[in-house]
Formats: structure tokens, sequence, C-alpha cells
């Protein structure tokens, strides 16, 4: 995007970076009634924005004008479908661009007011006809696991991972890890980002779940919740068996092995090598040796080489095969997916629950509070209040 020149903002010598006027918006903040968990969301979010524009050589207020504002809230677009569509672990929900739009518009608002620009921008006709649809119709059109949907790739993955396990024994291990994939995704609630590795996190609880996480006398896993938290996640006991059952197949050499390691080979090959290089001091004759006469699998174990877990990335391939192969009838793009999404998982347990409970669907989905369960299912809620107002009314004419 070309630097944009300012069209109408007021322009002084006096007026101030954009990196300034934050620290000045923050103090006028907390002059007044506002908490102090506002400002320090705030900041956060504005300070990405700026670092959003610096990428951009803007980094005055002069600088910003509609356009600006109209790429800012249509990168938040791509965003969003990013998120809806699972093609990467950066996407973000509708509700949250909608959230970060308006705090950034809250700072504009603000340096209108002190005449650093001669209106807010993001209140803009182009700016925001930008921004994604937030409506809650849309919001009921994700895609969730259905009850049967749900039944229906259990039934399949159980039903291929007995077959297999009666014909290989202990070597039926990616059938019964493909089990235990489903089920934890279908029967915990957990985002891809806290149980699969991310491409792009290299943080500790980024990387995929490992055994020391799952306490299956317990039946929680522990991961690395949205807050940058360590939280507990239900492992609901219909996803015990499978998660067992696996475990005993695995036989995994340490609690630091992965739930699920990729069976990408030259992720495993490359990680072989390094250790043997770095920790064994094996010369490369002698590691291509070792590679040669042994099975990848047996050289990780036999050098406790810790593989690493499959990627988000992989564990939708898994999904798009399996769903595939169950014969799922789910609509192909542009009208779906053609599978079934890993965070659909999720919307569909939450769903589930929702309509039983709602304090219990916010403990499964580990929100910080009932106001965000509400907002993720406000559809079921459009709905069952529509159905009383109807009963309502019926019985108010019938009297």
């Amino acid at each position: 995007m070309p630097n944009p020149q300012s069209q109408g903002s007021t322009t002084t010598e006096d007026s101030p970076s954009l990196e300034k006027g934050l620290t000045q918006f923050l103090k006028a903040k907390a002059k007044g009634d506002d908490s102090g968990n506002y400002r320090r969301n705030a900041k956060r979010v504005i300070t990405r924005w700026i670092e959003w524009l610096n990428q951009r050589d803007i980094e005055h207020f002069e600088q910003l004008d509609e356009t600006v504002l109209a790429h800012y809230a249509e990168h938040l677009r791509r965003r969003v479908a990013a998120n809806e569509a699972e093609t990467t672990d950066s996407g973000i929900a509708r509700s949250t661009a909608w959230t970060y739009y308006n705090t950034v518009s809250a700072f504009l608002s603000w340096a209108s007011k002190w005449g650093y620009l001669q209106e807010n921008y993001a209140r803009a006709g182009l700016a925001q006809e930008s921004m994604p649809d937030r409506s809650v119709s849309q919001q009921s059109q994700q895609q969730f696991w259905t009850p049967e949907q749900r039944t229906q790739i259990l039934n399949y993955v159980n039903e291929r991972a007995h077959d297999a396990i009666d014909e290989k024994g202990l070597d039926a291990d990616v059938e019964a890890r493909d089990r235990a994939l489903v089920a934890v995704l279908a029967f915990t609630g957990v985002r891809a980002s806290e149980v699969f590795r991310s491409e792009h996190d290299n943080r500790t609880g980024r990387q995929g779940i490992r055994w020391r996480d799952v306490d299956l006398d317990e039946q929680t896993i522990s991961v690395l919740g949205k807050n940058q938290q360590r939280q507990s996640a239900w492992l609901l006991e219909q996803a015990i068996p499978a998660v067992e059952r696996y475990r005993t197949i695995n036989d995994p050499p340490t609690d630091d092995w992965p739930v699920f390691p990729t069976r990408h080979a030259p992720s495993l090959y490359e990680c072989a090598r390094t250790h043997l290089r770095e920790v064994e001091n094996e010369d490369e004759e002698s590691i291509e040796a070792i590679l040669e006469e042994n099975p990848i699998e047996v050289v990780l174990r036999e050098y406790c080489i810790t593989p690493p877990a499959i990627t988000t990335t992989g564990a939708r391939s898994v999904m798009k095969r399996l769903c595939e192969a169950a014969e799922l009838d789910i609509p192909t793009p542009p009208e779906g997916p053609g599978y079934l999404q890993l965070h659909g998982a999720r919307r569909g347990i939450g769903d589930t629950f929702y309509r039983m409970d709602r304090g219990t669907a916010q403990d499964l989905m580990r929100h910080q509070s009932l106001e965000t369960t509400k907002d993720h299912y406000s559809h079921i809620d459009a709905t069952e209040g529509a159905k009383r107002a109807s009963e309502m009314l019926n019985q108010s004419e019938d009297t």
C-alpha cells in the first residue's frame, strides 16, 4: 500500500506521533472511570495497530485518512476469513475483529477531540463497509459438528481402529492415533492450537500436547489457553477408551513424547539428523548409515529423540482424509469446507452443552465469563427466546 498523504488531518508542529498519542490517550483514560483492564487491552490492541501502520511507513496522525482505515478493516476481514476457513493459526473471530476495530476507533475519537485529526476516520463509510459482517446470523452459519456428524465420524474411526488392531495388533498405530485424535477433538472443547503444533509459534505450549499433559485418572489435559495461561481442559469419559488404547499401542518412551507425533517423513529425518549430529556427535557418514539401516521410528526411540508433533495443517489433512473415507455428507466449496473442521468440534460440543446448561458450557469452553459463552451461542438464545415468546403469546390469546 503506498504511503497515504493527509487529506484532512490537522497538521501542526505540536502534533504527536501515533506512539506518543497512545501514551497520552492511556494517561487520559487513567484519569477517568475506565478500568485498568480496559487500558491494558487498549494498549495491546492499539500498539499492534501502530506496528501494522509502521510496516507501511505510517507513524503520524497526519498520515491517516479514510483509505488507511479501510485497508486496516480489510486486514481484519482477511483474518476473520482465515479463521473460518481454518487455513492459518493467525485467524480471529468476527467479534474479536470488531473489538480491535472499536478500540482503534475510540483512540481516533480521542485524537479528533484534541485536534490531531479532523475526524475519526474509523467511522467513515468506506472503512466501516470494509469490515466483516458482525450479524448473529453469520455466527450461526459457522460450521460446527452436529451430534449426528460427531456420531458418524466416531463410528467410522472406531470400526477402522478395531479392524486394524484385530489384524495388526500393536502395529495399528496410525488407526489408533486417528481414533484418539477425533475423540480428543470431539469430547474436550480444545482449540486446535492447544493440542497440535503451531507452524508459526515456537513457544512452549504451542508445540503439541505431550503425554505428561494427559491425566486419564483426573480426566484432564493441560493446555496453554487462549489467555496464555496453563489450563486444565476437560477430557470427557467418552474419549478415554480411545486415548488409553492408543497410549498402549503407541508406547511412548518418555512423558515428553507428543501425543500426536507427526508422520511427515522429512520432518522426522531432519529431527533425527540434527540430534545425531549435535547430541551424539556423529559424522555425516555415520548418520546416513544409521538412517539407512534402521526405520526412522526405531532410530527415534533408540536414541530418545523426541519427534515433533503433528501440525494444525497436518491435523486438518487427517480430518479431510477421514471424512472422505467415512463418506460424510458435508458441502464442498464454495458452499462448505467439505470436511469436519478442527474448530467445528469445539463449537459443536459447546452447542450441545449450551442447550443443556449454560454454566457447564462455560466451564467446558474455559470462557472467563458467561457473557463470552452467551456471545458465542447467542443464536441459540434468540431461537429459544422466540419460542418462549410465541408460547406466551399463544397462551395470552387463549385466555
